[in-house]
């Protein structure tokens, strides 16, 4: 959720901000991740002095740990994971790459003062991560903590560029490990290796159409442009300021049942969850299919556990229409998903070059099970967080299963249309959901005859 919507609690406010002497940076040859370099030179193409936060971050927390342990584990952290001890300089035709040796990183605190209710901390802390979580820049994560008397809840706000959704649900378990002395080097490749790995991957995959159709398909039913959510937004297409919604669609007992009605209809719980967008958009738009641009963790296997940014675009195109069937719909959105699911090759600056154009998303769909990261799952009370932002007549719903059942978070134009339409929209998708699950509710024993 927006860090502006979450609950954040009194106390005592330190910032932390890794440092490290300019001398102990070196030139790294590593080419960086194709989705990195297209971040970079974005952000560089906008010029000096232009600002518009647009970083990820989570919360959570440490229960009563000094400030020195806190300090301790974050820099143990950092020490362990390369690429975030390196950056990207951009450089004409290329971004040039530096990288610190472990022992230069050290993390310098400010003490920002003691503060008596949570809105003050909650601004303070954004404002931070708006001016420090710099794609230009390093560091790109930095920390802030709030001390209270029920222990001390550490705030990480990083660049998208160096981490994703299931990054972010990793920290907060490395972190505790990192607390309790278990931090040590990242096993494995790191994302610094899987640039090169990526580009030599892709200059030798087609570019014909049985990978371009899929796309093409998708793009050519939005008359040239990319999918545009299904009813009006009443925003213009120039950047406009974002709101966000969140809901709980099912509890874990819930949950539980939708997966299994899921597996019923020849699918997972990420294909019954489309499957519902796809009722949702027949049931208050009379669409006869769900268009949508999915984003989903890409990771190849190699990399499971490095953090970093894996995240590859697939098309989505699901029949369905009003009053169809849970089962039927999940069987389409399964075979789609196995079709056209995301793997090499779905970056989105390779996607705009194969295409021949540049790919705008303004639908977009993302589903994580944080159940399935590698390490320490996340806590009930983490919350993964990011910025406000500004942006374009586009609609984002990101889909999250855990513990706790599967949590729906959306950011829309923040107009009166919008409000209504995505309010609309993600009442029925949670209502399918709620049929779903019941569905298969276990009946009531009835007792036998005497």
């Amino acid at each position: 959720m927006e860090l502006g919507d979450s609950t954040v609690p009194a106390g005592r406010l330190v910032f932390w901000t890794p440092t490290a002497p300019a001398s102990a940076w070196a030139d790294d040859p590593r080419a960086p991740a194709l989705v990195h370099e297209h971040h970079v030179r974005t952000a560089a193409a906008r010029g000096p002095g232009h600002r518009d936060p647009a970083w990820i971050g989570v919360s959570f927390g440490v229960g009563r740990a000094g400030w020195q342990r806190v300090g301790a584990a974050f820099a143990a952290w950092l020490r362990g994971h390369e690429h975030l001890r390196s950056h990207l300089v951009p450089t004409p035709g290329r971004c040039a790459r530096r990288t610190l040796p472990a022992g230069a990183v050290t993390l310098r605190q400010e003490e920002v003062g003691v503060f008596a209710d949570g809105a003050s901390v909650r601004r303070q802390i954004e404002a931070f991560f708006d001016r420090r979580a710099d794609p230009l820049g390093w560091p790109q994560v930095v920390f802030a903590t709030v001390e209270d008397a029920g222990g001390t809840t550490v705030f990480a706000g990083a660049d998208h560029g160096v981490m994703d959704g299931y990054t972010l649900a990793m920290v907060p378990g490395q972190i505790r490990d990192a607390l309790a002395g278990r931090a040590g080097d990242a096993p494995g490749p790191t994302f610094l290796d899987f640039g090169a790995e990526e580009r030599s991957l892709v200059g030798r995959l087609p570019a014909g159409p049985e990978h371009t159709a899929p796309w093409r398909t998708l793009l050519g039913d939005a008359r040239g442009g990319t999918p545009a959510f299904p009813l009006p937004l009443g925003a213009s297409e120039a950047p406009d300021a974002q709101r966000s919604a969140y809901r709980w669609l099912l509890d874990a007992p819930a949950a539980g049942r939708f997966a299994a009605a899921s597996r019923e209809g020849g699918g997972t719980t990420a294909a019954g969850l489309l499957a519902c967008l796809a009722l949702a958009a027949a049931r208050v738009a009379g669409e006869r299919h769900l268009s949508v641009v999915g984003l989903a963790n890409a990771r190849p296997d190699r990399w499971r556990t490095a953090p970093g940014w894996f995240v590859g675009l697939h098309p989505v195109r699901i029949p369905a229409a009003p009053g169809a069937a849970f089962a039927d719909t999940v069987a389409h959105a399964a075979a789609e998903l196995r079709r056209r699911g995301p793997g090499p090759g779905s970056s989105l600056p390779h996607l705009s070059r194969i295409l021949r154009r540049e790919i705008h998303p303004r639908f977009v769909v993302s589903y994580l099970d944080v159940r399935r990261v590698t390490g320490t799952p996340p806590l009930p009370g983490d919350t993964m967080l990011r910025s406000r932002i500004h942006g374009p007549a586009e609609v984002y719903v990101w889909l999250t299963r855990s513990d706790r059942g599967v949590h729906l978070s959306a950011r829309f134009p923040d107009t009166a249309v919008a409000r209504a339409n995505v309010g609309r929209f993600v009442r029925a998708a949670a209502h399918a959901a709620t049929r779903a699950a019941e569905g298969r509710r276990p009946a009531e024993a009835v007792p036998a005859p005497a």
